[in-house]
């Protein structure tokens, strides 16, 4: 009989070690997805693009730094680095650090408001710690340092589909897009227009091709439909107004192509989750 029993117990023990490695994997991607929520609702708390928070945290915790030196540490193109900081820095949670050109720091605006929607994460996280002991605590810090290697290896075989153009999966993602300069032009001709009507034919002129086929080809290369572009951009110019000038909500509406006021408090809001006076009234 103890010999049956000691016959049975591997079987169980790899069942029950399945169990666990696949109850590990769904929580840390369960962790990712959360992760990510979360940024994203910081990021309209603090009105800016999601993808700037790697900006800031790399600021946070790197200290101050040129954009050559971010956009190395991000794998990021210099240009898309800049205009990062030039949003930073208009929201007013960046700023150039005194009496060293070109590296730049994190105000204190941006700290308080760091700490506000970042620290009770924080502190969750260490209570939670402390109920584990030392030897638990090592071995989860070697499982996510691991993780993270492995993870990062496999980012960087993936950017390396992307540095060749001629690759398969480089291939099949710009199959049926625009040509750079197209797109390039149709957004040119969108930023100089923004406070006029914009209709799906003046776009698809700028590229040379129909409208069907336009739209289907700008979707394509940018992941947004021309229409939602445009209304992307005009909400884009109208936090800017909002924030850098006194125009009255209605003057704001008329120059960011909106037209009324209504128009502009009903799509603001649906972008943003504010109001625009409620947006203005946080900015100050």
């Amino acid at each position: 009989m103890g010999a049956m029993k000691r016959r049975s117990q591997p079987p169980r023990a790899a069942r029950v070690r399945r169990q666990l490695t696949e109850s590990i994997g769904q929580v840390v991607s369960r962790f990712q997805d959360s992760s990510n929520a979360f940024d994203d609702v910081a990021a309209e708390i603090l009105a800016i693009d999601r993808r700037d928070l790697s900006c800031m945290t790399m600021l946070l915790f790197g200290g101050p730094a040129s954009a050559h030196e971010l956009a190395a540490a991000l794998h990021a193109r210099r240009s898309t680095i800049v205009a990062t900081l030039e949003r930073l820095q208009l929201a007013g949670y960046a700023r150039a650090q005194p009496g060293d050109g070109g590296r730049i720091e994190l105000s204190e605006h941006a700290r308080t408001w760091i700490e506000r929607i970042w620290s009770p994460l924080w502190t969750e996280g260490s209570r939670l710690l402390d109920t584990y002991p030392t030897g638990h605590l090592a071995a989860i810090a070697t499982f996510v340092r691991q993780a993270c290697e492995v993870q990062e290896l496999r980012t960087r075989q993936l950017r390396t589909w992307l540095a060749v153009p001629s690759s398969p999966a480089r291939r099949a993602h710009l199959r049926g897009g625009l040509a750079p300069a197209a797109l390039r032009r149709v957004q040119v001709f969108v930023e100089a227009n923004l406070a006029r009507s914009i209709r799906l034919h003046d776009l698809a002129a700028r590229a040379g091709l129909s409208p069907y086929h336009f739209a289907r080809a700008f979707k394509t290369s940018s992941s947004m439909t021309p229409r939602g572009f445009v209304e992307h951009r005009r909400i884009e110019r109208a936090k800017r107004l909002l924030t850098e000038s006194t125009q009255s909500l209605a003057e704001v509406a008329v120059e960011t192509g909106f037209g009324t006021q209504s128009r502009l408090t009903s799509t603001f809001k649906r972008h943003t989750g504010f109001t625009p006076g409620a947006y203005r009234r946080g900015r100050a």
